[in-house]
């Protein structure tokens, strides 16, 4: 565990983030460990599906109706990498391609049917995972973790859509795609 010295905290209680300071480091370490667990795992267990096409499906789902240029800003991946994802989800029938009404040469995804079932069917691979990843730490830890994270991300994003709550399982409680930009 890293100690933080009282003389560097701030008025918060919570350390200054600088050159010295482990956070950002451990920040993104983790995601870097979690993100090669996730592709390993997927790779051996995801239904024929790769870590790309899953990722790009879950963005789908959460963000139904968005233009397929907006979901590749989500994602953080150029648009012909989202377009190759998004051409083998469509062969198999996990998505839909729609000609948006306000602009022909655009189109809005939308998840099937067969998504939703099939994010259904990878539910307990993603248990495992949160299982995996967990282990030792209490559910009051993850629930103080998970409230700093989304605030940490609301900080760095003027996009409500990244900070509206979601479910993937539940077409119900997924975010609308907002802006379709």
């Amino acid at each position: 565990m890293v100690k933080i010295p009282d003389q560097e905290k701030n008025g918060n209680g919570v350390s200054e983030l600088t050159t010295g300071n482990m956070f950002g480091f451990l920040l993104t370490d983790t995601s870097r460990l979690f993100r090669q667990y996730f592709e390993r795992v997927v790779t051996e267990n995801g239904f024929g599906l790769t870590p790309g096409e899953i990722r790009a499906l879950g963005f789908v789902m959460r963000f139904r109706g968005s233009r397929q240029a907006l979901l590749a800003e989500r994602m953080g991946v150029e648009p012909m990498t989202l377009s190759a994802y998004l051409d083998r989800l469509e062969t198999r029938g996990f998505i839909r391609r729609m000609t948006d009404p306000s602009d022909r040469r655009a189109k809005l995804i939308e998840p099937t049917d067969a998504a939703s079932v099939v994010m259904r069917e990878l539910d307990p691979l993603f248990g495992r995972l949160y299982d995996d990843l967990t282990q030792g730490v209490t559910a009051e830890e993850m629930e103080a973790l998970a409230r700093g994270l989304e605030r940490l991300r609301s900080n760095l994003t003027s996009d409500p859509q990244l900070s509206a709550p979601f479910n993937l399982l539940d077409p119900a409680l997924a975010t609308a795609g907002g802006p379709k930009g």
